[in-house]
């Protein structure tokens, strides 16, 4: 994924599955709840700890959903301007500077491995999700590849 303008991760303002929870890539199961499986969040800025960075960034006080949990990874590109920032990948455990460097310690990202709780035979939905206008802010993906065994 990448970073355009000014993504929120967490700092969304909503602890709801079923709404815009994240800035950033929402993964789940099922359809009444919605089951988590996984998050990709996009933090605002690397170096910062305010309401919309990664609350994996050292001294943050960013709370992460209940359902969401430790599910999830957040990165955050260099800042918050009104461009796309294509040369540091989300979600890829490089570049990860500074405070933000304790998001990146997963030695399998960008992958994740899950067990579910139960077997289903429920849909697996991706959602790009975002609290604002794509024109001022967006995570955009060019490749997303899910594998079930």
């Amino acid at each position: 994924g990448y970073q355009f303008g000014h993504i929120d991760a967490f700092g969304t303002g909503t602890n709801n599955i079923d709404s815009h929870y994240v800035d950033g890539i929402s993964i789940t199961y099922g359809n009444n709840p919605r089951q988590h499986i996984w998050t990709y969040a996009g933090g605002d800025r690397e170096f910062n700890i305010g309401g919309g960075d990664c609350p994996c960034n050292s001294g943050s006080s960013v709370v992460v959903p209940t359902f969401v949990g430790n599910d999830y990874y957040c990165e955050s590109g260099p800042g918050n301007s009104g461009i796309l920032y294509v040369e540091d990948f989300l979600w890829d455990g490089q570049q990860c500077n500074g405070i933000e460097s304790t998001c990146c310690t997963n030695p399998n990202m960008p992958w994740f491995l899950k067990t579910l709780n139960e077997e289903t035979n429920d849909d697996i939905e991706l959602r790009d999700c975002s609290n604002s206008n794509p024109i001022s802010e967006e995570n955009p993906l060019d490749i997303i590849e899910i594998y079930i065994k």
